[in-house]
């Protein structure tokens, strides 16, 4: 009976779009809770974000999957209480465009500029994979903007590439990049299990659906911010600027793309407190997300 019932719900819910649904959820749940969707324009591009809440500002940074509403949901809910949140749908990604050529640079251009036009001069921020190298270089460059820096299962200027070679090696790509760019919809489930430590097989559907609305767009972008930020050095030097900031580095132990020993070395570097998390991967939303979640928030409440 329980696989006639489960049969029943599988059949249900590939005839709906499932991906949109939960959007359409956590759009509401945000907009209750005062946490609103913008568009900031420019001449050279267009940024999707999030904001609500009052308080000391906090900046939040996600990586390279998805948009800021599907990763940070659960944590702009849990900071609005006591801090002003802004999640941006970084360029290339989301909602969010460009005529740039596809660069950390132009990247950390843009999102000075989102904070300008909000005048925003002060504010912690937090970046997750991709974002998190967002966040460092952001930092390295404007040390005194930065009140609170989290960085989340991101190896910043101390990462030793030659692992990468290893993890192409071991999905059986050409390039780390084949892992996150993509153009059909049946490699998301290599990607899930990169991701996550906790392993689920993924529907047809639910990959078709979470394809289309999440990886099927801006693909030459993509490989060429891919690309160069493999290329893109991050001056190791200026590290020490950042010694005086408040700083935090979040670790999912099982991390299979940047092994914890490099996130404990990037940790040291900048002189951060680090926080490992038991039983997690590369995306602590997807495998320790209460766990995750308050992490950040002690961090940022204290």
């Amino acid at each position: 009976m329980f696989k006639v019932r489960f049969l029943f719900l599988l059949i249900f819910l590939s005839a709906c779009n499932v991906v949109k649904i939960n959007s359409n959820f956590s759009t509401r749940k945000l907009t209750r809770n005062s946490i609103k969707n913008f568009d900031y324009s420019t001449p050279d591009f267009q940024v999707n974000y999030w904001k609500g809440g009052e308080g000391p500002v906090i900046v939040l940074l996600h990586g390279f999957a998805g948009n800021a509403q599907l990763t940070w949901k659960n944590e702009l809910l849990a900071l609005a209480k006591n801090h002003t949140v802004i999640a941006p749908d970084l360029l290339w990604f989301g909602k969010s465009k460009a005529t740039l050529e596809p660069n950390l640079n132009n990247q950390t251009i843009a999102l000075k500029q989102l904070l300008n036009h909000l005048k925003i001069d002060t504010f912690s921020v937090i970046g997750q994979s991709y974002g998190g190298f967002l966040a460092l270089n952001l930092a390295l460059n404007n040390p005194t903007f930065i009140r609170q820096l989290c960085i989340a299962n991101s190896p910043g200027n101390t990462f030793n590439k030659e692992e990468l070679t290893g993890v192409a090696k071991k999905y059986n790509v050409e390039n780390v990049a084949d892992l996150f760019i993509f153009k059909e919809a049946k490699y998301l489930q290599r990607l899930y299990d990169l991701a996550a430590y906790k392993k689920h097989n993924l529907p047809s559907f639910l990959e078709k659906q979470l394809y289309d609305t999440y990886f099927n767009q801006h693909h030459l972008a993509l490989i060429a911010l891919m690309k160069s930020l493999q290329k893109e050095e991050i001056s190791v030097a200026k590290n020490s600027t950042l010694w005086p900031i408040k700083s935090l580095v979040i670790w999912g132990e099982n991390d299979a793309l940047f092994s914890l020993k490099e996130g404990e070395k990037f940790a040291a570097s900048i002189h951060a407190d680090f926080y490992s998390i038991q039983k997690c991967g590369h995306a602590a939303q997807l495998d320790q997300p209460k766990l995750f979640s308050k992490a950040i928030v002690d961090f940022f409440n204290h």
